[in-house]
């Protein structure tokens, strides 16, 4: 019986290391993309630690790492349907809901964030599935004790294709006080 473990530690082993090393041995698909022929598999974890080196400049205001992340010609939209291209852009933007919202403290909590990417198409001019698409919740309270407003939850989806970010999007939702 031991024997029979060992050879079959040894066979799960083998399998399991020559996976990590051959790049044929995909992550299996567990969702779609409505019509395209797109799969839908768990993404890389080194893009989602460029997302937590992203959000941790965002959390210290340090404007200059932030832009950064963010590449040249990019795609980045917010919760009120502002559009930034550039990161210069983007990082303005950031500034000005920041000033905004100073009473507050402007603190949030990054509630989970995890990587999915699509499967290959084969084809040189798309470029959706390049990289991973990072999801990230947060979460912020608000401390106005004569708001109407509990807190708000907001959900990003951050495209990073080679350590920059191409196109984000943010959603947000607004929890009332009962």
């Amino acid at each position: 019986m031991r024997k029979i473990l060992s050879i079959s530690a040894l066979i799960c082993t083998l399998v399991f290391a020559s996976c990590n090393e051959n790049p044929a041995c995909e992550v299996p698909a567990n969702g779609f993309l409505t019509e395209t022929d797109f799969q839908v598999k768990m993404g890389s974890s080194s893009a989602v630690e460029v997302f937590k080196q992203l959000d941790a400049a965002w959390a210290k205001r340090d404007y200059e790492s932030l832009k950064t992340f963010i590449a040249d010609e990019a795609s980045l939209s917010f919760d009120d349907g502002f559009v930034a291209t550039t990161p210069q852009e983007f990082v303005d933007k950031i500034k000005s809901d920041a000033a905004a919202s100073e009473t507050g403290g402007n603190q949030w909590v990054t509630n989970y964030a995890f990587a999915l990417a699509l499967t290959n198409d084969g084809l040189e001019e798309t470029t959706i599935d390049s990289g991973d698409w990072v999801n990230a919740q947060f979460t912020t309270k608000n401390t106005d004790p004569d708001s109407d407003i509990d807190s708000e939850v907001y959900y990003e989806y951050y495209h990073i294709v080679d350590g920059k970010v191409t196109q984000w999007n943010q959603f947000k939702k607004t929890i009332k006080k009962q």
